[in-house]
């Protein structure tokens, strides 16, 4: 497996780490099982992160203006319910460790990483000119 493929699923396994961890039993009620991988969701957070690191801009919004869910249903994905965290940093361990250190209960990264109504994942990662990665992480419900 690539490297890229390699950091991809390190990703997934620390996120699934913290969606069951005792930890944060009191923001998840114990209702938050390990994310599933899929492949469509990683393809489009792939391109979003390759997207951003050859352009060099950080936004949730595509260059063309498309919202991770404009993304996902442009891909074919049907989907219940979606949400995305990104990231620009050295490491995926620096990467979740920021996430996870946000305010717990509110609307954050850390809330999708626990949130128990997502249940898949895609994981995307790039390098940029820079030698940062850039993270794209999506979660989802399908039906």
């Amino acid at each position: 497996m690539e490297a890229r493929g390699l950091l991809e699923k390190q990703t997934l396994e620390l996120i699934n780490h913290d969606r069951i961890a005792p930890e944060h039993f009191d923001e998840t009620k114990g209702r938050a099982q390990p994310l599933s991988w899929d492949a469509r969701l990683s393809e489009v957070a792939r391109a979003h992160s390759e997207e951003m690191a050859r352009f060099g801009y950080f936004s949730h919004q595509a260059a063309g203006g498309q919202s991770p869910a404009d993304r996902l249903s442009a891909a074919g994905i049907i989907w219940v319910r979606v949400g995305e965290n990104i990231a620009s940093c050295e490491t995926v361990v620096e990467a979740e460790s920021a996430f996870m250190h946000e305010p717990r209960f509110e609307h954050n990264h850390r809330w999708n990483i626990l949130n128990p109504d997502y249940t898949r994942i895609g994981v995307g990662i790039a390098r940029g000119s820079d030698g940062r990665l850039y993270i794209t992480e999506d979660f989802a419900r399908l039906p």
